[in-house]
């Protein structure tokens, strides 16, 4: 009798990350993007921008992705918006993505943010279909955002 075999999804370890997690950060960035990737730099900068929440996917403890959100307010209210959400390419069908989001979202909406916005690349079409799935809606189009030629579109989820 054949018995079978599943793959079992890899225990996961979400985490507030930091500047020391700077390395690991940079090197998923430049797994997960082209031009668009975040300099060292620009995540130092985002990390330590005083309204960030940055989470960490730990397996074995191995970063296996992060995500980085700040939140920000206006006369509208206050809001979220998704900077970048970066897992590393053997990880991803796990869930570590809806994870790290999923977080990150629980935690803007418990700091008081009613909406929460990202911008993705128009032919990320995995990245999309994880948005939907977390409630996120399409907006409109945002031509030459990463560069020209390069658009994304803006979606948006209520988060209260």
């Amino acid at each position: 009798m054949l018995e079978k075999v599943r793959e079992i999804a890899p225990r996961v370890n979400i985490r507030p990350a930091g500047t020391k997690d700077l390395p690991g950060m940079q090197r998923l960035e430049l797994m997960c993007f082209d031009t668009e990737a975040f300099s060292k730099f620009q995540l130092r900068y985002l990390l330590g921008t005083r309204t960030a929440i940055s989470l960490a996917a730990d397996v074995d403890g191995y970063m296996a992705g992060f995500v980085i959100g700040i939140m920000n307010r206006n006369r509208f209210g206050t809001y979220g918006r998704i900077y970048t959400l970066d897992v590393d390419e053997s990880y991803r069908g796990h869930g570590i993505g809806s994870q790290l989001t999923g977080a990150l979202l629980e935690q803007l909406r418990l700091a008081g943010c009613e909406k929460c916005f990202l911008e993705v690349r128009v032919n990320n079409y995995s990245a999309i279909k994880l948005y939907e799935r977390l409630g996120f809606e399409k907006k409109n189009m945002v031509f030459d955002y990463y560069a020209p030629g390069v658009h994304a579109i803006k979606m948006k989820k209520d988060l209260q």
